[in-house]
């Protein structure tokens, strides 16, 4: 007998502390996005307690928009930023020294949800949406490559999401590509978003922080340069290209993925205008043999991955143990 899930038997939600917003989604059980909120914070610093009260203020929302019971809420998956030691565990704690979080936690969220709540890194949701739903479906080696104000990777191999000993494995934004490169949020030099993150690129191109909080409007006036022949967009999007091709190159020799999916809402700008150029920069930089077996693809989940990614979260632990515990 072939059996099919009832969408609306039950619901989850999944929410993204982005750079400079917080957007939290509530989703039918075979999920399919029913409902959105999202708001913005300035100044990419925004405390836990301040994360949990929005979080908990879109949830009654979205519950009252889409008349969901809430004893029918099966969880809600939570991706952040930076390393989360115990992910997907009661007791989670987030060290995210770029915004300022240092061991956090919110179990007392949970507490006030009263169903589940489930953390992850969001580089991590987003390639747990990318492997179930888009670009690394079916594909047993890849890396999920995210690129905004800062950068983040997660690693597919053997079809499963590497973690690494503590959780941490796909920092690759803070993996240096230069010795004396510029001073990166996390302290140190050389990293590889302190030189393509969107805030580094806009500062190459103006040579000030006139963009600080408009990175978007920025980027698109950087691209629109660039595609009218402006020398000084030209010359940054070249160097952008190619220092981005060596960092994902250095993915490639390291983990020898079949496909590197570019996604992040800073990546998928870039790549809309320069793929063929960051392919043949990958490959140029990578060892021949894996450099001609990767491809490198634009993501096809775009800017909404992570929530969707964290949204698995509470799915995934459904389907493993079937069980749901509740405060209330």
């Amino acid at each position: 007998m072939l059996l099919h899930a009832d969408p609306h038997s039950a619901f989850v939600f999944g929410a993204d502390v982005g750079e400079a917003y917080i957007t939290t989604a509530i989703f039918g059980l075979t999920l399919e996005r029913l409902a959105t909120r999202t708001t913005e914070f300035s100044g990419r610093r925004i405390e836990p307690a301040e994360v949990g009260q929005v979080i908990a203020r879109h949830v009654e929302e979205l519950l009252a928009e889409t008349g969901t019971p809430r004893s029918r809420v099966i969880g809600l998956g939570l991706g952040v930023p930076g390393v989360v030691e115990h992910p997907i565990a009661l007791d989670a704690v987030v060290h995210a020294e770029v915004i300022g979080w240092e061991s956090a936690t919110f179990d007392w969220l949970e507490a006030e949800l009263g169903f589940p709540l489930l953390i992850d890194n969001g580089a991590k949701t987003t390639t747990q949406a990318e492997a179930w739903y888009g670009s690394a479906r079916d594909t047993q080696h890849a890396v999920v490559a995210l690129l905004g104000d800062g950068a983040g990777a997660g690693i597919i191999t053997n079809g499963r999401l590497y973690r690494g000993a503590s959780s941490s494995a796909g920092e690759w934004g803070h993996t240096k590509i230069s010795l004396d490169g510029p001073l990166c949020r996390c302290g140190s030099v050389g990293c590889v978003e302190s030189i393509v993150g969107a805030s580094a690129v806009l500062r190459a191109w103006t040579g000030g922080d006139e963009f600080a909080g408009r990175e978007t409007q920025g980027v698109n006036a950087l691209l629109i340069a660039s595609r009218t022949g402006d020398v000084d967009a030209v010359v940054v999007m070249k160097d952008l290209i190619e220092h981005l091709g060596l960092a994902l190159s250095n993915l490639v020799n390291l983990y020898n993925p079949e496909k590197i999916i570019v996604g992040g809402w800073f990546g998928d700008l870039i790549i809309r205008d320069h793929l063929e150029e960051l392919r043949a920069a990958v490959r140029r930089f990578s060892l021949k043999q894996p450099g001609e077996q990767v491809t490198v693809e634009r993501s096809q989940l775009g800017v909404d991955a992570v929530s969707l990614g964290a949204a698995t979260l509470p799915i995934d632990r459904f389907i493993e143990t079937g069980l749901v515990h509740s405060h209330v």
